[in-house]
C-alpha cells in the first residue's frame, strides 16, 4: 500500500498553464494521502501549488532537496553551498549578459528586471529583490547566510562557459544540472530529492520510501523515482528516467499524467 504522495511540478504536475487543472485536484482530495511537492523551486513558488492542492501546511522539498521544510513550514534541514562559489561566479558574470539569480532561504535576488526574470515570475508567481550581484553577495555574508541555490538563465553559449568555469573550480562543491539548453541550477554538490524525502519521512512520519509513489520528468528526479516504491515518469520525461520509472504515462504532464496516475494505480480496481 501507498501511504504517501510525492510529486514533482515543472515538466510533470503543471499543466499547459502552468497551474493545477481542475482533474488533478479532483484526483489528489479523492486520494486523500499526505503529499509532498519536491522542486527546484523556492518555498514561496510552491505555496499557491499547495494552496491549491488544500495541503497548505503540508512539509515540501525545495532547491532539489536543499531545503527541507515540514509542517507549517518548521526547518527541518538546511543545504547551501559556500559564498565563494557565488564569488566565482559574479566574477565571470561581469563579462556576460545571462541572468544570475541567488536563491536563499526564501528570497530569489537579482540584478535586473529582463527577459528571464519577467518569465520567472510569470512562471513561479513570485517576485525577485533586484540588486547588483555583488550587493546580494555582501548582503548574505553580512548576515551570514549562503544561497541554497544559484540559477543562470541566458544563451546557450554561454551557458556552456559557466559550465566549464565553474567545473574547474567547484567540482567537488556543487552540482550543476541543466534543464534545458538556456538554463543551469546549481545547488550543493550531495543532494536529492530522494535524501530529503527519507529525512521527511524519518521526521514526520511512520512509514518508509517502499510505502511512497513518486512522480517526475527529469534528471533531478531520477533518484526520487528509483528509491520510492512505485515511481511514475511522464511521457515528456527524459529517456533516463522512463528507463528507471515503475511505470512511463502514456500521457504529458500537459494532458494531467499525474492525475490519470492516481487514478488508475489509486483509485480504481487495479490500485497498487
Amino acid at each position: 500500500m501507498y501511504h504517501l504522495i510525492c510529486t514533482d511540478i515543472d515538466g510533470t504536475l503543471l499543466n499547459a498553464d502552468r497551474y493545477l487543472s481542475d482533474l488533478t485536484v479532483s484526483a489528489f482530495a479523492k486520494a486523500n494521502l499526505p503529499t509532498i511537492l519536491a522542486s527546484s523551486r523556492m518555498p514561496s513558488a510552491m505555496h499557491y501549488l499547495q494552496k491549491g492542492l488544500d495541503i497548505q501546511n503540508a512539509p515540501l522539498i525545495a532547491y532539489n532537496g536543499g531545503l527541507i521544510l515540514g509542517k507549517n513550514g518548521i526547518c527541518i534541514e538546511s543545504n547551501t553551498m559556500p559564498l565563494g562559489v557565488l564569488e566565482d561566479l559574479l566574477t565571470h558574470h561581469k563579462k556576460h549578459t545571462y541572468n544570475l539569480s541567488i536563491y536563499a532561504d526564501d528570497d530569489w535576488f537579482t540584478d535586473q528586471e529582463d527577459f528571464w526574470s519577467l518569465r520567472e515570475i510569470n512562471n513561479t508567481r513570485v517576485t525577485p529583490i533586484y540588486q547588483e550581484g555583488f550587493e546580494s553577495h555582501a548582503f548574505l555574508k553580512t548576515n551570514q547566510r549562503a544561497p541554497h541555490k544559484l540559477m543562470c538563465m541566458g544563451d546557450a553559449s554561454e551557458i556552456d562557459s559557466i559550465v566549464s568555469y565553474l567545473a574547474d573550480r567547484h567540482n567537488k562543491q556543487v552540482h550543476l544540472y541543466r534543464s534545458k539548453d538556456t538554463y543551469l541550477e546549481i545547488t550543493p554538490k550531495y543532494i536529492d530529492k530522494a535524501k530529503a524525502l527519507r529525512i521527511l519521512l524519518d521526521h514526520s512520519f511512520d512509514f518508509e520510501m517502499d510505502n511512497v509513489i513518486a512522480f517526475g520528468d527529469n534528471h533531478n528526479d531520477e533518484e526520487l523515482l528509483k528509491h520510492a516504491g512505485f515511481g511514475v515518469a511522464v511521457a515528456n520525461a527524459t529517456d533516463k528516467l522512463k528507463a528507471i520509472a515503475n511505470h512511463t504515462s502514456a500521457f504529458t504532464n500537459k494532458e494531467e499524467a499525474v492525475a490519470k496516475a492516481i487514478e488508475a494505480f489509486l483509485l480504481s480496481d487495479k490500485r497498487i
